[in-house]
C-alpha cells in the first residue's frame, strides 16, 4: 500500500520498492537490497543514485564499503510545501504517510552516527534539519554556498529569522564587505585571514556538518554528543578572539 502511495508522490514503482525495502531493513550494503528486492545489481545502483539525488537516501562508508540508509521521511512534506497548488487534503495524506514511514524506521532500531549527502538536494536536507534546531554556530562558511543553494539560500535565511533561530558565524576578514554577508541573518565575527578555510562547519544540537563546496557539493554529518561538544568548545575559543569589525 505504501508503495502505491509513494508512486503518487512522484517515485517510480522500482524507486518506491527500493526505498521501502531500505526503510525496513535499515543501513545496509547493496547485497541485501538485491536479495530482498530481486532486482539486478545495476538496477539497484541506478535507483540508489536517483534516490540520493532526490535527497531521500544517504550513505556512510565503513571499511571502504558504502552502507545506504534513508534520510528523514519529512522530505515528502518539504516537497509538498514547495508546490503551492497542492490541496489541503493531500497534506493530510502526506502527514499520515510520513507517520507510517517514521514508525517503520523506528522499528528497525538502527541509528547511524554519520551520513554523507551530495548535491543541491542533499544540501537542502542538511539546512532543513538546521531549521529544526533552536541555535547553531558556523565556522568558515564560504560565498560558494550561496551559489550552490540558489534561491533556497534566501528562503533559509528568512525562515531562520521567522523562527528566531540564534546563529553565530565566524568568517575570515576577506569576506567582511562582501554581498554574501549582507543577506545572512545572525551574529557575525571575523578572524584573521590565516584562519580561512575552504570548508564550512556547522554545529547544532549534537550534530556536526562539514560541507565541501566543490562543483558537486558534499556534506559529512556526524551525530555524536561528545564530538559536537568538542567542536563547540573549539568554536567558542575562536569566538572569543574574533572581532566584530
Amino acid at each position: 500500500m505504501e508503495e502505491l502511495q509513494l508512486e503518487r508522490l512522484g517515485l517510480t514503482k522500482i524507486e518506491a520498492r527500493v526505498y521501502l525495502t531500505l526503510l525496513k531493513i535499515g543501513s545496509t550494503k547493496t547485497g541485501l537490497l538485491i536479495k530482498k528486492t530481486g532486482l539486478h545489481r545495476a538496477t539497484i545502483y541506478d535507483v540508489l543514485k536517483r534516490l540520493i539525488e532526490k535527497g531521500l537516501v544517504s550513505y556512510i562508508i565503513k571499511g571502504k564499503i558504502k552502507y545506504f540508509q534513508i534520510t528523514s521521511p519529512e522530505y515528502f512534506l518539504d516537497k509538498l510545501k514547495e508546490d503551492e497548488n497542492n490541496l489541503k487534503e493531500k497534506e493530510v495524506f502526506v502527514k499520515s504517510l510520513v507517520g507510517k514511514l517514521k514508525k517503520i524506521k523506528e522499528e528497525t532500531k538502527i541509528k547511524e552516527e554519520s551520513s554523507i549527502y551530495e548535491g543541491f538536494k542533499g544540501m537542502k536536507v542538511i539546512f532543513n534539519d538546521i531549521l529544526e534546531s533552536k541555535e547553531y554556530v558556523c565556522l568558515g562558511s564560504t560565498a560558494k554556498l550561496k551559489d550552490i543553494l540558489g534561491n533556497y539560500f534566501y528562503i533559509f535565511q528568512n525562515r531562520k529569522k521567522q523562527l528566531k533561530i540564534k546563529a553565530r558565524l565566524l568568517f575570515d576578514k576577506s569576506l567582511k564587505n562582501s554581498e554574501y554577508l549582507k543577506d545572512i541573518y545572525g551574529e557575525i565575527k571575523y578572524l584573521p585571514k590565516e584562519y580561512g578555510t575552504p570548508i564550512s562547519t556547522f554545529i547544532y544540537d549534537d550534530k556536526i556538518v562539514i560541507i565541501i563546496t566543490k562543483e558537486i557539493p558534499v556534506a559529512f554529518l556526524l551525530e555524536n554528543k561528545e564530538v559536537a561538544n568538542s567542536f563547540k568548545n573549539y568554536f567558542e575559543l575562536l569566538w572569543k578572539i574574533a572581532k566584530k569589525v
